[in-house]
């Protein structure tokens, strides 16, 4: 009987310490974000030890920490923390108020009048001013603008003085931008990027009234100007700073230390519980960063677009994917309108009838406009695929041949007949790293008859290749700030001279769009109630099914967690690390 009770009492403890175990999260992915930033509290999981109060993190090394510069992706997103903006992009792609308080408009003299927060004040103690404002903006357009000094749009005005004339010193400054040991940077091979910083240029003058009134004199009417509004604000007299020693900011969190660019802390400005501080290791190189997290010396890890493609398909850990706002295409060039648009639905049919499916973007999913998912516009409407007619047959002439391998009767190789197929120049980004998706786009041009030949063009050589290049093709690679909108990619292919896209639909989608654009930056209920996701929805069809372009992607960043952390972020791709505090980090 003692030893049948025995048994029994051993069954009960093992089912005991089965039930107490922690639930395994491996192979986890999360692209919803939660809305409730709090988090329910909980016993140590057995083994876990207590919680903690810092969080380990990863960024790369910079040539400086002023937030105004170029930054690596994982850099940015941290320092998002720490600094403030006029206005911020919500997580429906609204722009909305942050530090601006107050918008005014002056028709006849085409100047916006800001009212800043006037209780504002750095982590120094300084009060933040409309000084310091001006400052940040004069040094973000003078980055933001560098090398078109010498384009027609340049004011004859652009010149420095002290009233406030937007100046240009950073032409040649821009090398200290972010690339080393970065597999791939998009924004120099946007059109996308150069046509909304050309936007910068309609600023005549940023002048302020006392220290609490900002005034934008511009050239010519702007209704969307606070897009242009969201660069983060720095003291007056640290913009030119290009040391690693910390800038104020004015965010929840500050910058603590830099550890001389190997060591970057940052705290939480107001007391609470949870997560109260930042401690970011400086990686050469990501592939350092993932060991380092892998062996437990990292808590979270943030991945930008060109890492994530390579390290999306690792599995037994907890990720979370963000789209960012990236759109990847096709452009086709042929020497007239008619052609091209035959060309792309050739194309078109080939990815469709493709056994890849919606995996032909793979590791990210295929996205046909440029449109981010949780954008309000189409948050209840779906945007019918690309209208393209029935096809005629591809005449092949009779001589084409592929080249094969074969072996004559001894057995040696026989020589290879020469491919006589023509062939299809695609221009590619050189460093691209989704190479599955260039393979897939080769594959449905060898369908189509043609032999596949890419070739890849350096980011000095990208806009006059596209411009004035020889070639079928080109793998376009736009990015933006903002959440993507379709006219902002539209003007991108126009002011890189491939075409102008209102020449080719009609004039009353090209007013719907526009009008779509303005509700991003308008008023919570200017024109909203007349707004139609339906309508929005039917116009994007309609001009993306007439024009020699084929959306395919739009990327995503990555967040992975490590086994020793509770919770999720729930920031977008700008800031990742929102309600960073409310994560539950166990130490043994």
């Amino acid at each position: 009987m003692k030893r049948i009770v025995a048994i029994l009492l051993s069954i009960m403890c093992l089912l005991c310490l089965v039930s107490c175990a922690p639930v395994s999260d491996d192979d986890g992915l999360s692209k919803t974000v939660p809305t409730d930033g709090d988090s329910v509290a909980t016993l140590p999981p057995p083994g876990r030890g207590e919680t903690a109060t810092e969080l380990r993190v990863a960024i790369r090394r910079e040539a400086n920490m002023n937030p105004l510069y170029p930054k690596h992706y994982t850099t940015r997103s941290l320092l998002a923390l720490a600094y403030e903006s006029l206005y911020k992009v919500d997580h429906e792609g609204k722009i909305v108020p942050w530090l601006a308080e107050s918008i005014a408009y002056d028709v006849e003299t085409m100047t916006y009048r800001i009212q800043i927060d006037d209780q504002k004040t750095f982590h120094s103690g300084k009060k933040l001013t409309s000084q310091d404002v001006q400052a940040s903006l004069l040094k973000t357009i003078s980055l933001s603008t560098a090398g078109f000094g010498n384009e027609e749009e340049t004011p004859d005005d652009f010149q420095t003085d002290e009233e406030g004339s937007i100046a240009n010193p950073d032409a040649d400054d821009l090398s200290a931008s972010y690339d080393d040991g970065s597999r791939f940077q998009a924004s120099p091979y946007s059109s996308m990027a150069s046509a909304k910083n050309k936007k910068y240029l309609n600023i005549r003058q940023v002048l302020t009234e006392g220290e609490d009134i900002i005034l934008l004199e511009l050239q010519k009417p702007d209704p969307c100007i606070t897009e242009l509004l969201t660069f983060p604000i720095v003291p007056a007299s640290d913009v030119d700073q290009r040391s690693m020693n910390p800038v104020s900011g004015s965010g929840a969190w500050r910058v603590a230390s830099t550890g001389a660019g190997r060591l970057v802390t940052l705290e939480r400005v107001t007391p609470g519980t949870g997560i109260r501080q930042i401690t970011a290791t400086v990686f050469d190189d990501v592939a350092l960063a993932m060991k380092a997290f892998d062996e437990g010396d990292l808590d979270v890890l943030v991945l930008d677009v060109s890492e994530t493609s390579i390290y999306a398909d690792r599995t037994r850990i907890r990720k979370q994917r963000i789209d960012y706002p990236i759109y990847i295409s096709i452009y086709f060039r042929e020497t007239d309108q008619e052609s091209a648009i035959l060309s792309r639905n050739y194309m078109v049919r080939e990815i469709r009838s493709d056994s890849k499916g919606e995996y032909f973007a793979a590791p990210f999913n295929r996205a046909y406009y440029p449109l981010l998912a949780g954008d309000f516009r189409r948050q209840n409407a779906s945007i019918p695929e690309y209208q393209i007619p029935d096809l005629p047959a591809i005449e092949r002439p009779d001589n084409q041949t592929v080249p094969s391998e074969s072996s004559d009767d001894s057995g040696a190789p026989a020589p290879v007949r020469p491919d006589t197929r023509e062939p299809f120049v695609l221009l590619i980004p050189e460093g691209f790293t989704p190479y599955r998706l260039v393979d897939n786009i080769g594959a449905c041009v060898a369908r189509l008859g043609r032999k596949f030949s890419p070739v890849t063009v350096s980011k000095r050589e990208w806009a006059s290749k596209l411009r004035r290049g020889s070639y079928d093709a080109a793998l376009l690679i736009d990015e933006t700030y903002l959440f993507l909108d379709p006219v902002d990619y539209l003007e991108g292919l126009n002011d890189a001279g491939l075409f102008d896209w209102t020449q080719y639909v009609d004039a009353d989608d090209i007013v719907t769009l526009l009008e779509a654009q303005h509700l991003v930056s308008s008023p919570e209920g200017e024109n909203h109630e007349v707004f139609s996701e339906n309508a929005y929805a039917q116009a994007v069809s309609r001009i993306f099914s007439a024009l020699p372009v084929i959306g395919i992607s739009i990327p995503e960043t990555m967040v992975l967690y490590g086994s020793n952390v509770e919770g999720t972020l729930a920031g977008i791709w700008r800031s990742p690390y929102e309600n960073v505090e409310d994560l539950i980090v166990w130490r043994p």
